[in-house]
Order: structure tokens, then sequence, then C-alpha cells
């Protein structure tokens, strides 16, 4: 009874700590100032047909008197790069090869930075869309407090049955992991001082690393540069994935490195997962059984499981937001599988297919 106690710990951490992290993350505040400065913005691109006409949209009606947007195609073989230029972008077009030991998302943000002369250089994804006053909001913030680089957590659009029901519980998990003492990006929204860029060697010092923002992070704070993290739900959305297949290849590219890299809290968090997948069992076991203490185990863990995420969903802004939880079995099996099969591939060098490339992490380069 000690032991089944105690088990029921971990997954009250990890909704603990997520909470709190959350709540202490700072917020993009509201400032009117109008910035001199020139952004450069970049996009990376690969096959992002479906989404880049909404983002190049929404960059073009940005209220900020000095930006040039490039959106760089990397080797699509879908209309992305038509779709970028009609929208209003430049369109700078690379080769579907990368050069050895690079990620496609580094060398497509480090080829373009090299030809601009801005200010600031604003990295964002092709699958974010931003409100008017985003970067005057955030260039703004980032000269009154001179910081060097500036980084977004963006909220999630949750459109799909899968969506609700699996990234709420995901970004859970995230923020259960965000130490405030590592420093931390989120590759979807990272604006930098050019000349730092220039400096530290931006993409091109983590060009081989999967999870690139956050090596980018501890690159620029180990060489003293001032860096911040903020809540930006205000200022800009991200939606990711628009099925099941996409949801799970994309959770499953970083899942064992974001988790490696966290340490101890991403133990933690493997260890919760893994006690839930248990629940189930262990309900069953107790109830075929009549072993009291494993049946209402299982129906705790369940319980525990379940009554963190209302709070999540309404961040997201679910729709029925009190209807997800109830079904967050499913969900913990498939973060389960995601995690076990992402573990897999990567020990053993297989790497993960991700919009028609093979991504194998090299942590040397």
């Amino acid at each position: 009874m000690i032991f089944l106690a105690a088990m029921l710990a971990v997954p009250a951490a990890v909704i603990f700590l997520s909470e709190r992290n959350y709540r202490r993350l700072p917020y993009l505040p509201n400032l009117n100032n109008i910035p001199l400065s020139s952004v450069e913005i970049i996009v990376p691109a690969r096959n992002e047909s479906a989404s880049i006409e909404r983002l190049v949209c929404s960059l073009v009606a940005l209220d900020y008197p000095s930006v040039h947007l490039t959106v760089v195609d990397d080797g699509s073989s879908d209309d992305t790069a038509l779709k970028a230029k009609v929208a209003g972008a430049a369109v700078l077009c690379l080769s579907s090869d990368l050069p050895p030991g690079w990620t496609g998302k580094c060398n497509a943000c480090d080829q373009a930075a090299r030809y601009s002369e801005a200010d600031w250089l604003l990295f964002t994804d092709a699958d974010t869309y931003h409100t008017p006053d985003s970067l005057r909001r955030v260039v703004t913030y980032a000269e009154r407090c001179q910081l060097d680089a500036v980084s977004l957590l963006l909220r999630q659009e949750c459109v799909t049955f899968w969506e609700r029901l699996i990234l709420p519980m995901a970004y859970q998990n995230y923020f259960a992991t965000l130490n405030a003492d590592q420093p931390a990006f989120n590759g979807q929204y990272i604006l930098i001082r050019r000349a730092v860029y220039e400096e530290s060697g931006g993409f091109g010092a983590v060009r081989g690393r999967v999870m690139e923002d956050v090596a980018l992070a501890t690159l620029l704070a180990a060489q003293g540069y001032r860096i911040k993290l903020l809540n930006g739900h205000s200022a800009a959305s991200v939606r990711m994935y628009r099925d099941l297949p996409a949801l799970l290849r994309g959770m499953t590219k970083t899942a064992f490195v974001a988790a490696r890299d966290r340490g101890g809290f991403g133990l933690l968090l493997g260890g919760a997962v893994l006690l839930g997948v248990c629940a189930i069992p262990a309900l069953i076991v107790g109830l075929v059984t009549g072993y009291a203490p494993l049946l209402l185990w299982g129906l705790a863990m369940m319980i525990i499981t379940a009554v963190g995420l209302p709070s999540w969903m309404r961040r997201f802004e679910v729709e029925r937001w009190w209807f997800y939880p109830l079904l967050s079995q499913i969900g913990v099996f498939i973060l389960f599988g995601v995690g076990f099969t992402s573990t897999f591939r990567t020990i053993l060098g297989w790497g993960v297919r991700w919009k028609g490339r093979t991504i194998i992490e090299h942590r040397t380069a």
C-alpha cells in the first residue's frame, strides 16, 4: 500500500510542476512604442502548402514600420514557394540536398540569415499565425530590457479530436520539464539581434541538433548573452499538426531528445507516462483478483491523470474542455507509444522520417 501510494506522487508532481512553471513564465507585456529597428523575418518552410498563405498574410499585416519577409523554401515538392510569393513574401529556394551534418531547419534559417542586414532576425515557423501588434511588442520589450534574444511560447490551436486530446497533455508534460535554471527557446518564435546571431554562430553552431531551439538558447546563455522566454499566447498561435499521422511523426521526432536534455525532469516525465499506462491494467487485475489496493491504485492514477488537464484545455481554448480529460487514458497510451518509438529509433541510430527526410541528430556538430 505504501509503495502504491508513493507511485501516485509521480503524476501528481508532473501536474504541480507544469502548473507552477506555466504561471511563473512572464507574459509578453502590451507595449505601445513603435521601434525604429529593422527586422528580417525568416520562415523555413518545407511542404507547407496548407499553412504558408495564412502565415504570410498575418506577417504582411504586421503593424511595424521596417520589416522584410523571406520564406525559405527548403526543397518542397508542393506549391509552398508559389503560395508564399503570391501572398507577398520574398522566397529563397534551396535544394532538397542538405550539407553533411545539418538538419533542414538549421540550414534554411542560416542560409537566409546570411543575406540579411537588418538589426533583428525573427525566425518563425510556417504553421504559426501572428497578431498585427506582435512584432512591435516583442521588439519593444527586447530593446527596453536590453536583451539579445527573446522567444515566445505560442498558443496551440487544437481543431481536430486528436489535437484536442493529445496536445494539451503533451504541453502539460513539456511545462513540467521547463526548468527555470536551464535556458530554453521555442523554435516557433525566436527574435535575436543579427550581430549576436553572427557572433555566436547562430544555427550553424547547432547545425546537427534535433532540438535546435534549446541548443541555441544554451549556446547563447553559455556565451553570456541575455535571453528570455515569454508566454506569447496573446501575440501568436500555432497549429502544428493537421492529422493524427503528422502529430505522431512530429512528436516522435523530438520526444526522446527533449526528455534526455531535461535530465532528472525528463526521467520524472517518463516515469509518469509509464505509470499512467499501468493504470488500466492495474484496474483490470484488481477487478479480476479482487485485490482492492491495486484496484484503488488504478482508479486513483486515472483520476490524477485527468485532474490536471482541464486548465490546459481552457488555455488552448478547447471546446468541451471537460470532455477530453475523461479520455485521458487514450492520450497516455499514445504518448507512451510515441516515447517508446522515439527512444528506440534514436538509440539505434535509425532517425525519424519527417517531411520526406530521415532526421538523425549529430550532437557533435
